[in-house]
């Protein structure tokens, strides 16, 4: 089985379907057992640039050297270390790399001829419309494309000998807006309009038409205007928009011809063109033969309309049901449940085990609070668990198993098949991803994008949720609970302790008092420093933790002095409880190679409850059965 890798970012938030819908359509007719593993970003839609990171962070979840062929995407991507990190690590594999409409040292370059397309476009202008004086609404300055399409400009100019100035060209975005701001600007900047407005796409094209008729232009009656990409915005817009044509699913569909090449070990050359094709409308004040049918057009958008309504209903009706969640298992199992469409071959939720840290501490004291940053902010962690799978309508006992890397999880049962990777994170913290299989559909509908924003804003918030109460818990016990060792302090035993002996009376049960001192504290502090002091009682207030009775009170009455309270009075059990408790103690000791022997000295005595004798009794006749060993242990050394 050949494995494709894919990385790709998504525009807006909207997934690019053409590329993978045209490798899928490539790998069927060839009947080869290919399949392709697609990695998908929406980043750089947001201003937060933590948010736009936790995206591209998944970029770092595959690792490259398992995959045969290597597709990259790297258009959209504003962030310099994002897009070196991507191309370093595909150079790194020797595997075949091929890049998607941007041209990079080493790589394979699969596109449109931007360069040729764009000559067209302006010689087109020129010799069909006589235009002589241009203005130029490009794209983003530092994107590959646009900076293509602007050469390719400026040498017909220069060739033509058609004299132009930097003020001639406005870059922004490929946005509508660029239109509107552009013309403008250069209305502004040169008072008169040109004879053709250039514009890198139909987007821009059309916010040009736009700015123009609010100052009382026609185009194209008082200048002319072209764009490119051919979207639907150029066909149904009046003017229709000039514009060149490309099918962008030829893109993909030739990705794979030029591995299955490379495979057979077959020459390629390094630049490889999709078909392109100028359509010369209104807009330019041509004509086509090109019919449009509006009244189809308004059906679609109808019936797109009609669907989207639905969708948002079934959003809203999910983001309902994910508020009442307590898991982010139960979250999940909403998905299918809530978005029909989402009914697929398979899906996966794949999450940090810190995801879950703050509903599994009991004790503060146990571990170190935890904060965000115990998330990986850089690549995943070594291990994973599998938080929910759903599989051919079903739900997949899968809960709870571990995954580490990709296969054979996610390994391709026939050739043929698609997995979609997509980030689950809280801004730049990454909590896990998603996967679906079989998704290329749900990348054509738009649905994703959303669906996956409502869940990991659901899982944000159930995970402040308990974090919050962990931290409530925090605060309660700080009253009661000794901050060095995680015992209870005096309070916690007047309010615990001395409760559960009132109830014990009540009850006619009786009760077992541990108390424990430790050795030679003073001796320690005085030789060994109070730092060796703090550690030799927390050893053992964590042996005395470890070992106690399920519902015993623990408590720290004292520097160097511990009960136990527990209604198991079994002499055996408790015996073998004090045991273990210095074993514990005797191993940590050794394992943290302290410099002195670290030994407890323990009595106990088990409550009578037909005297009248109240819990503080019991405890100073435990205290003294613990002082005669004490002594003992004196008079021997």
């Amino acid at each position: 089985m050949k494995k494709i890798a894919l990385l790709m970012d998504g525009w807006k938030r909207f997934f690019t379907y053409a590329w993978p819908a045209g490798v899928l359509q490539r790998i069927k007719e060839t009947n080869e057992d290919i399949s392709l593993y697609i990695f998908n970003s929406s980043g750089d839609w947001s201003r937060d640039k933590d948010y736009n990171i936790g995206e591209y962070n998944i970029y770092h979840l595959p690792n490259l050297n398992e995959y045969d062929g290597i597709i990259v995407d790297l258009n959209n991507i504003r962030y310099p270390e994002v897009r070196d990190y991507v191309i370093e690590s595909a150079k790194k594999t020797g595997k075949p790399v091929i890049s998607i409409a941007n041209e990079i040292d080493d790589f394979y370059y699969v596109g449109i001829d931007n360069y040729a397309a764009m000559q067209e476009v302006i010689a087109h202008l020129y010799e069909e419309h006589g235009c002589r004086k241009f203005w130029f609404v490009m794209g983003p300055e530092d994107n590959y494309e646009n900076g293509v399409r602007a050469s390719s400009l400026k040498d017909y100019l220069h060739a033509q000998g058609i004299s132009y100035t930097d003020a001639d060209f406005y870059y922004e975005s490929y946005e509508f807006k660029c239109g509107l701001n552009g013309f403008e600007k250069l209305c502004e900047e040169h008072g008169e309009v040109p004879d053709a407005v250039i514009c890198a796409n139909d987007n821009i094209a059309v916010g040009v038409c736009e700015a123009a008729a609010k100052r009382g232009y026609r185009v194209p009656e008082d200048f002319r205007v072209t764009g490119f990409d051919d979207f639907d915005k150029a066909s149904y817009y009046s003017p229709n928009i000039t514009t060149v044509s490309h099918i962008r699913e030829e893109v993909g569909y030739q990705c794979v011809e030029i591995f299955l090449k490379l495979w057979r070990g077959e020459e390629v050359p390094r630049f490889n063109y999709t078909s392109h094709a100028c359509i010369f409308w209104e807009s330019c004040g041509c004509k086509t033969d090109k019919r449009i049918d509006l009244a189809e057009s308004s059906k679609e958008q109808i019936l797109h309309g009609i669907e989207m309504d639905e969708f948002e209903e079934q959003v809203l009706s999910l983001e309902y049901e994910l508020l009442r969640c307590n898991t982010v298992e139960e979250m999940s199992q909403w998905i299918p449940q809530c978005i029909p469409a989402m009914k697929c071959d398979a899906m996966y939720l794949i999450i940090d085990e810190h995801m879950n840290d703050f509903r599994n501490l009991k004790d503060y004291y146990d571990r170190y609070c935890i904060e965000n940053e115990e998330f990986c902010v850089q690549g995943y962690p070594g291990q994973m668990k599998v938080e929910f799978a759903y599989e051919n309508g079903k739900v997949m006992d899968y809960k709870g198993r571990q995954i580490e890397g990709l296969f054979p999880m996610f390994e391709a049962n026939e050739g043929g098949e698609d997995f979609l990777f997509l980030p689950l994170h809280f801004r730049e913290y990454t909590v896990g991803y998603f996967v679906i299989r079989n998704a290329s559909y749900l990348m054509e509908k738009q649905y994703l994008s959303q669906v996956v924003n409502v869940l990991t804003s659901a899982m944000e918030n159930l995970h402040k949720k308990e974090r919050l109460e962990y931290m409530n818990r925090v605060l309660s016990d700080l009253y009661v609970k000794d901050a060095m060792t995680g015992m209870y302090n005096r309070l916690g035993y007047q309010k615990l302790a001395c409760s559960l002996f009132d109830e014990k009376k009540k009850a006619k049960e009786n009760l077992s008092i541990v108390f424990m001192d430790m050795d030679r504290l003073k001796y320690i502090n005085d030789h060994f420093g109070h730092i060796h002091g703090d550690w030799a009682i927390k050893t053992i207030a964590g042996a005395i933790l470890m070992y106690c009775p399920d519902g015993a009170i623990a408590v720290r009455t004292g520097g160097d002095e511990f009960l136990i309270i527990t209604d198991n009075t079994d002499r055996d059990v408790i015996t073998d409880m004090i045991a273990n408790i210095r074993d514990e103690i005797r191993a940590t000791a050794e394992k943290m190679q302290l410099p002195f022997p670290l030994t407890v000295s323990a009595g106990y005595i088990i409550t009578d409850i037909e005297t009248e004798k109240v819990l503080d009794d019991y405890v100073r006749e435990a205290d003294e059965i613990m002082y005669q060993e004490k002594t003992e242990k004196h008079v021997n050394r």
